[in-house]
């Protein structure tokens, strides 16, 4: 923990770490010392940085080195970003002989070339500091202790030196003097303070005070005082945008504006107004404060910046695993458990209505019945123009259900029933032909005409049961609208999408009473319980309650502090503009648990509203919602789904992954096979390691017997079924944003908590006799169609030939033997991480 004064520092420190590693962004510190060295390294604009009489300016790059107990003042410039390193006095003199009388001139801006190679190692351990407080691996502390002995080995050989005469540290029996004086000007700095008060105060004259003060701090006493006064009405200056300049300056002890602007303006160069106007941009966000001279500001493009000083490798060749974890665990096979209705398998999801006419996806939707049948499969857009559902001629309407028709027989052949999100609007009913997502445009504006909105519903749903029967079509769930909440997809206001849902709802129910309708599908990560409650209170009014209840997840942090205007903006650029949005949105939650834990809070606000009768399904979640992030090509993924479906198993209705394939058209395609989409397929119908996950997922049993931390146990159609996996999370780094420490063939650089999870269950219970095992591993070496993809070299074009290889080698590993079993079983599973495992256990005739 780190005390700060305007003057004096008491760097405090844990054991476990014994020194401060932080980011800032500065814009004035007054003139102060503190008990250790301090380090400073620009990473972005500029400072001015005054060491007793010695001013100075850094620039980006530079490193700096203060002394222990040196008076020094910084003033920031041009949004700068600084990472600051405090090492106590205690830390040093104890891990560095003969140190107590060593000074270090150490500074980048006036080093000559012979240093420069010494300064590269210091700015990349540096780095590496700051890397590691953000990513905190298992053995972090020892990590970071490493290398701030290793920055000092490198300054007791290249930069000690003697010190210069007049620039020596504020003396240890003058400490008490200085901080009595210090404090009083602090708690007086708003009234009129004279020198002559101070003396009185300490049994000193007045002239002898005066010397004492420059001589010790660098400054004559009103310029010490006047910087006080300045950095305070600073901070008030960015904090309270509203409040007037001249009352700023009189509540901070200044006689007058005059007086403060030419303080002001000797310290910054431009005026307060001008200042204002530069830095008001950084308090965009009301929960960005500043204080003590530090901006907020963004801490992941500070960790970008520190990339470029960083030798870190992504080749796979550094991805080290810290040890293994092993767990022991007793099952007794013989108890009946739990049934199991895996509501899992409910709900799959396409992108579009008209993607699922694409022969691509259909095929892929037909492996998925092969391999893991689903019932319903979920999508956007059935009234898209794209399907062409909607015309008008001459201010009379016209339908055509031709399109609709050949999805829904596809879709009906392979065993899956239509999940229809009512939406989005066709454009010649739209209100607002301008309002519209998507890269192939989808309209969400509300209709021109209610009634002819209301006809539309109609027709669909009696073409529906004329073409497949009343009691298939009444089994369908018809999902309204997709995230009204926010502006992206409903451009009206909350009460206008309410009246939109209650004429619609009559509509349908108008077809028939047994039509399931759904209420909006609205994103849980997102501040949406108020906008739930009014949406549930206004169905209680008009007798309009939703017949289920569908919800969405992204684990975003911006999302989960309720930021929705990149969200908003998301779907409506260009590729490249895509691209910029969504490295600044993709920060990750870094609980690991968020999905259980959210799920868990929806639930008791739908006890609380008394609406928990109704059924609760995910018709879109997933770990991101970028359809270029890298790892979701990756064995990472099939750990996360897994992991959360194995977590959840039947705790809701449905559980829709956003999505099935690759082939989406919400963004621009893209060129190449493995790019990061949301898909469990790639292109060319490749399987990724998720969709293998989902196979292993397929072959459980009905009957849940044992569950812990990374396995399940169950049993059915004549087997027992042990699913393990090795779930590792993002990394706090990786977490925050900053994925520059992976590319296109290298994916793993990015989790925390990598180790070795080696499973040991006793497994009792099973009638004796003779047994086939038959175990399946999805890991790097198999099973995962992208790492196999890295190992023939990575093509940016595949052949057919190429299409087969990469689909075979996205089959899990398969070992098959015999055992005979008379008084239990000893089962060990050994998973690197993020493996998946499934071992099924067949009694022989």
């Amino acid at each position: 923990m780190k005390m700060r004064k305007s003057i004096y520092e008491l760097v405090e420190t844990t054991d476990a770490l014994p020194f401060d590693v932080s980011l800032h962004s500065v814009n004035y510190v007054p003139s102060h010392w503190h008990n250790s060295v301090e380090i400073i390294f620009v990473l972005r604009g500029s400072l001015e940085v005054t060491v007793g009489h010695r001013q100075q300016t850094l620039s980006e790059g530079d490193v700096k080195l203060i002394n222990s107990g040196h008076v020094h003042e910084v003033i920031g410039f041009h949004n700068n970003i600084i990472a600051t390193f405090l090492i106590p006095d205690t830390f040093i003199k104890g891990n560095i002989r003969g140190v107590e009388q060593a000074y270090f001139e150490c500074d980048s801006s006036t080093a000559g070339k012979e240093l420069r190679p010494a300064l590269d190692r210091i700015r990349q351990l540096l780095a590496e500091m700051v890397q590691m407080t953000y990513k905190r691996g298992e053995v972090y502390e020892l990590e970071m202790r490493i290398r701030m002995l290793s920055v000092f080995s490198i300054l007791m050989q290249r930069f000690r030196t003697e010190e210069p005469e007049g620039e020596g540290a504020i003396k240890e029996k003058y400490m008490d003097r200085m901080l009595r004086i210090i404090n009083y000007i602090e708690e007086h700095y708003q009234e009129p303070i004279m020198l002559q008060e101070i003396a009185e105060q300490e049994f000193l004259s007045v002239p002898y005070l005066s010397k004492f003060f420059s001589e010790q701090i660098g400054l004559n006493f009103q310029s010490f005082v006047s910087g006080v006064r300045l950095k305070n009405a600073v901070d008030d200056m960015l904090n309270h945008i509203e409040m007037p300049i001249s009352e700023i300056a009189l509540r901070h002890g200044f006689p007058n504006s005059k007086s403060f602007y030419t303080a002001f303006k000797n310290l910054y160069h431009i005026t307060p107004n001008e200042y204002r106007r530069q830095y008001n941009p950084v308090m965009d966000k009301a929960s960005e404060r500043i204080s003590q001279g530090y901006f907020a500001f963004n801490r992941a493009s500070a960790l970008g910046i520190i990339n470029q000083y960083l030798q870190r490798s992504q080749s796979g060749q550094e991805l080290q695993v810290a040890g293994t974890k092993v767990m022991t665990q007793a099952i007794d096979l013989s108890k009946k458990g739990r049934q199991l209705r895996h509501t899992w398998k409910n709900l799959i999801t396409i992108g579009k209505a008209k993607e699922g006419l694409h022969e691509d996806v259909q095929n892929q939707l037909s492996y998925l019945q092969q391999h893991c049948p689903f019932r319903e499969v979920r999508f956007h857009g059935i009234f898209d123009d794209s399907m062409m559902v909607y015309r008008e001629e001459e201010g009379r309407p016209y339908y055509n259900f031709r399109f609709i028709d050949q999805l829904f027989d596809f879709l009906l052949s392979i065993g899956l029933k239509p999940f229809i999100e009512l939406g989005f609007m066709p454009s010649e009913l739209a209100a607002e032909q301008g309002k519209s997502v998507f890269y192939i445009p989808s309209y969400v504006s509300g209709p021109s005409s209610m009634e002819r909105w209301c006809e539309l519903l109609d027709r669909f749903l009696r073409h529906c049961m004329n073409r497949y029967g009343r009691e298939e079509v009444e089994g369908w769930k018809l999902e309204f609208w997709n995230e009204p909440e926010l502006a992206v997809f409903w451009p009206g206001t909350v009460d206008e999408y309410n009246e939109f849902y209650l004429q619609s709802y009559r509509a349908v129910k108008r077809v028939s009473d047994r039509l399931k309708i759904g209420a909006p599908g609205r994103i849980i990560s997102t501040e949406t319980a108020a906008y739930f409650h009014n949406f549930i209170t206004f169905c209680r009014e008009h007798g309009c309650l939703p017949d289920f209840l569908p919800i969405h997840f992204y684990p975003h942090e911006d999302l989960l502090e309720n930021d929705h205007r990149k969200l908003e903006h998301l779907y409506k650029l260009s590729d490249t503009s895509f691209r910029v949005v969504m490295e600044q949105f993709v920060s990750i939650s870094p609980n690991p648990d968020i999905l259980r834990d959210m799920l868990a809070q929806e639930k008791r606000m739908l006890r609380e509203l008394g609406v928990s009768h109704l059924g609760l399904y995910l018709t879109e979640w997933n770990s991101t919602a970028y359809h270029r992030e890298l790892t979701n090509d990756t064995l990472y993924k099939a750990a996360y789904i897994t992991k959360n479906i194995a977590e959840n198993l039947d705790s809701i209705e449905g559980f829709g992954y956003w999505v099935l394939s690759d082939n989406i058209e919400e963004t621009p395609a893209s060129e190449q096979l493995f790019h990061g989409g949301l898909g469990l397929m790639a292109q060319h119908g490749i399987p990724k390691a998720a969709m293998t996950a989902y196979e292993l997922l397929a072959k459980l049993g009905d009957r849940l017997l044992a569950q812990g931390d990374s396995y399940i146990v169950t049993t059915g159609r004549g087997s027992y079924q042990v699913l393990s996996y090795n779930y590792c999370h993002f990394d706090d780094l990786y977490a925050l944003g900053d994925n520059s420490f992976i590319n296109a063939t290298n994916r793993y650089n990015g989790f925390k908590g990598e180790k070795v999870v080696k499973l040991e269950l006793d497994l009792q219970g099973i009638p004796p006799g003779k047994y086939r095992m038959v175990t399946y591993t999805v890991s790097r070496e198999q099973g995962s169609s992208y790492d196999a993809w890295v190992r023939m070299g990575a093509p940016d074009d595949v052949t057919e030939e190429d299409v087969v290889y990469l689909t075979a080698a996205s089959h899990p590993r398969k070992h098959i033997r015999e055992v005979e079993i008379e008084s239990g079983l000893s089962y060990i599973s050994q998973l690197e991480p993020h493996t998946v495992e499934l071992m099924v256990l067949t009694a022989l005739l």
